[in-house]
């Protein structure tokens, strides 16, 4: 990635942190795959900020690390720290602290439209995940299926002709 498009990322991710501490509330559209089947490229996600005692376990959370947002599951809340994973990567990453946490997700909005709640964590989709995870091919045909699957076709309205 050029140097320009980092800056511009890391322009954005600020606005998006500063927006959520004032307010309390951000939408930020996702673009990864680490989150996949739960969450999908393209939705948009409803995030509030939260206080770090207030996190539970299962949990989709925000945090700041390195100058990037990350959006993951948590799967262990301790006093001082949470361990997230995101639902399609092989391990956990290294453990949040409380100055890192922005907040968490509290509803998805699919590029179709459609309002849906945050997935809890399941063994059918951490499967899913993983499989997605370990093979390109799988998840590059997952994601060609969930585009034509959200895409919107525009109804066709008939007219008399006359």
């Amino acid at each position: 990635m050029c140097e320009g498009t980092q800056s511009r990322e890391h322009i954005k991710q600020n606005l998006a942190a500063d927006v959520l501490r004032r307010t309390g509330c951000v939408r930020l559209t996702a673009f990864g795959y680490s989150m996949l089947p739960s969450v999908w490229p393209g939705d948009q996600l409803t995030i509030e900020s939260r206080a770090f005692e207030n996190v539970q376990s299962e949990d989709v959370v925000v945090y700041a690390r390195s100058g990037r947002l990350f959006i993951h599951r948590a799967l262990q809340v301790e006093a001082n720290r949470i361990v997230t994973r995101g639902d399609a990567m092989p391990t956990a990453d290294a453990p949040v602290q409380p100055e890192e946490l922005m907040g968490i997700v509290t509803a998805i909005r699919q590029a179709d439209g459609s309002n849906r709640p945050v997935p809890v964590s399941s063994r059918w989709r951490r499967l899913i995940g993983l499989a997605l995870a370990y093979s390109g091919k799988l998840r590059s045909l997952a994601l060609r299926w969930h585009a034509v699957r959200t895409t919107r076709i525009p109804a066709v309205t008939q007219g008399s002709v006359g």
